[in-house]
C-alpha cells in the first residue's frame, strides 16, 4: 500500500498510463522470475523529495513489471525475512534492531 505522500502519485492518470505501458512493454511477465507480472517498480526508491520529478516517477525506462512476490522482496529488504543479493545469493534480513547477523 502506497505511503500517504504517495497516493495521489499512484492515483494520478499519468501513472495508470504509464503503469499500463510498463506491463505491456515486460508482456506481463516478472523480470526476475519470469511469472505473470502484474506489478511496477520503481527501481529508484520514490520519496518525498522526489516523487514530483518526471525524469524519476514518470520514466519507463527506470521502471520494471515484477510478480507480487517479487516486488514483495524487493520493496521489504529490511524487514525480517529472506532476499536475493545482486549476485543472485539467498541473504537473510536481520531482524529489526539487529544491524548484521553472523555467516556460518
Amino acid at each position: 500500500m502506497a505511503a500517504d505522500w504517495a497516493k495521489a502519485f499512484y492515483n494520478s492518470k499519468a501513472w495508470k498510463s504509464l503503469r499500463r505501458l510498463c506491463l505491456k512493454r515486460d508482456r506481463y511477465t516478472c523480470q526476475m522470475c519470469g511469472a505473470r507480472a502484474d506489478e511496477v517498480h520503481h527501481t529508484i526508491t520514490l520519496s518525498p523529495d522526489n516523487i514530483h520529478d518526471k525524469h524519476i516517477a514518470l520514466n519507463i525506462d527506470l521502471l520494471e513489471s515484477l510478480c507480487h512476490a517479487c516486488h514483495t522482496r524487493i520493496t521489504r529488504q529490511g524487514e525480517c525475512g529472506y532476499y536475493f543479493d545482486a549476485q543472485g545469493y539467498l541473504v537473510e534480513i536481520p531482524p529489526p534492531g539487529v544491524k548484521s547477523m553472523t555467516v556460518v
